[in-house]
């Protein structure tokens, strides 16, 4: 089993949060969650490895320090064509019998989660965001067992799918999974549930959490 972890790019990371973070901040953001991400993953047991799927010049100094492989994807593909290359390479290279998709941007993972998780698949398991809406994680045996669709309205696409490929998928709400950071409320819910995390200690260095605590205060005033 391998984690395929999808980084598209650091410079234009987080558009959403372009009115509350400079380009330097959610660039140095989308750097402290990928290397919470990538802690989570270097200690789950059930992993055989690692792929970082990016260009970016940031994904080697990631790679070098969590001891992961690394991919770069075509230079025009979208982020489902740069998944299923990734799969393949790791279905060619290193004779990969299953995959879990794990986006950058879920930093209060953990690995005694992560492991349960992958203990308990069978097939096609999937960890949707809060509204059902998007697939936060998604994990397939064989490896491209269903297309990849990660828009951002995902999850049904993604159970259709695998119930048109003959399987029942394993659908798992409600795990760390489903925090992930688009919005900065999201960055304030990360602050209160995961204070440890190097995301959580970026944003409090920076300023940000106090910067977006007036904020609410002034908008709720």
């Amino acid at each position: 089993m391998w984690a395929i972890v999808p980084i598209k790019t650091f410079d234009r990371a987080k558009q959403r949060l372009a009115d509350v973070l400079s380009g330097e901040e959610r660039r140095s953001l989308m750097l402290a969650m990928a290397r919470d991400v990538l802690s989570c993953l270097a200690k789950c047991s059930q992993l055989n490895g690692i792929l970082i799927v990016s260009r970016a010049p940031e994904a080697d100094a990631l790679a070098q320090t969590f001891g992961t492989e690394r991919f770069a994807e075509s230079p025009d593909a979208n982020l489902p064509e740069s998944l299923e290359q990734a799969t393949q390479h790791l279905s060619a290279n290193f004779q990969a019998r299953g995959v879990i998709v794990v986006p950058a941007d879920v930093p209060g993972i953990q690995a005694d989660e992560l492991n349960q998780l992958l203990r308990d698949h069978t097939d096609i398991t999937i960890m949707p965001d809060t509204n059902h809406i998007g697939t936060n994680g998604l994990i397939c045996t064989p490896p491209g067992a269903i297309a990849y669709v990660f828009d951002g309205k995902s999850f049904k696409p993604h159970v259709d799918a695998a119930f048109a490929a003959g399987f029942t998928p394993r659908i798992v709400p409600n795990t760390r999974f489903t925090l992930d950071v688009d919005l900065p409320q999201d960055l304030l819910e990360v602050y209160r549930s995961e204070p440890a995390s190097q995301t959580s200690n970026y944003l409090r260095n920076a300023g940000i959490i106090d910067r977006l605590q007036a904020l609410t205060k002034s908008q709720s005033g």
